[in-house]
């Protein structure tokens, strides 16, 4: 069973590169530096003091990726979650597969709303939806299959929350943000890198940075990058406590689509169970989801 942590980091990795959180952390991150008797692969500009990734392709990539973020108001897609362990046979893996789509805005507060709604495992498929929402205020799960509802709150109402800080907020992702905040948690590295005419997509690497919480969870988060639209179209990760592989593909993106407010709402059915989760000393009014 994935913890909620885990399945939050890669779940939010939906939000691909949108800039759900734009805040860049407090404290300024220190540049990487080159070792002293080995020449920088690349140059940069000799007004750029920022971090830099040791390559100059890599980090315009990275400000690519935070310029879009700042552009995009609102998306949405199709997409498709792969989850593979390794089995205790070597070449041998179990694979489960989820397809569905994704809604998100950026208006102050980010909303996303992930919808799954077919499943196959071991040749066996089922068309149980799954939600996964985030209202601004309130994170919310529903399994259709299990009859179960979860909502925790992550805000108080009002409450401005960078809820994808790396380091700090709860689900910390290399998404939208600025290239010195990146490379303060991850090197990053290009593993396969074709801009040309075939316009071929983009690999890089990024490698939690050593005694880091990501470094505990992750051993990598690759991010497939489309040149065209400067968006991720794959994120791929693999965990560090057993190797599993998680990776999520976008398809069919749509920018600045036209999303209803009420798409993010998660109704609970009757007949299903319920659990709320508020904040510790939450006030009293505090609305609930």
């Amino acid at each position: 069973m994935q913890s909620f942590c885990t399945r939050m980091i890669l779940l939010t990795a939906l939000l691909v590169s949108v800039g759900a959180g734009r805040s860049i952390a407090d404290d300024k991150p220190e540049a990487t530096t080159q070792p002293a008797n080995k020449e920088p692969a690349t140059t940069q500009p000799a007004n750029d003091d920022r971090a830099s990734s040791g390559e100059s392709k890599v980090d315009a990539v990275l400000d690519k990726l935070e310029r879009k973020g700042s552009d995009i108001k609102s998306l949405s897609c199709r997409l498709i979650y792969t989850f593979t362990t390794p089995g205790p046979i070597e070449g041998i893996v179990d694979t489960q597969e989820k397809i569905g789509s994704m809604y998100y805005v950026h208006t102050g507060q980010p909303r996303f709303l992930v919808h799954f709604t077919e499943k196959r495992a071991d040749g066996v498929k089922n068309s149980d939806s799954e939600y996964y929402a985030f209202n601004g205020e309130w994170y919310i799960e529903r399994n259709d299959r299990a009859k179960t509802v979860v909502r925790r709150q992550m805000a108080r109402p009002g409450e401005k929350l960078d809820l994808f800080e790396l380091g700090k907020g709860p689900f910390p992702l290399p998404f939208g943000r600025s290239r010195e905040e990146i490379l303060k948690h991850f090197e990053v590295k290009q593993k396969s890198f074709n801009i040309g005419a075939t316009e071929k997509p983009i690999h890089l690497r990024c490698l939690p940075r050593p005694a880091t919480d990501l470094a505990e969870r992750y051993k990598y988060v690759d991010m497939i990058i489309d040149p065209k639209s400067d968006l991720p179209v794959k994120v791929i990760c693999e965990r560090a406590v057993d190797d599993s592989v998680i990776a999520v593909e976008f398809r069919e993106i749509k920018e600045s689509a036209d999303i209803d407010a009420n798409r993010f709402k998660v109704p609970t059915p009757t007949d299903f169970q319920e659990s709320v989760e508020p904040l510790d000393k939450t006030e009293p009014g505090d609305a609930q989801p």
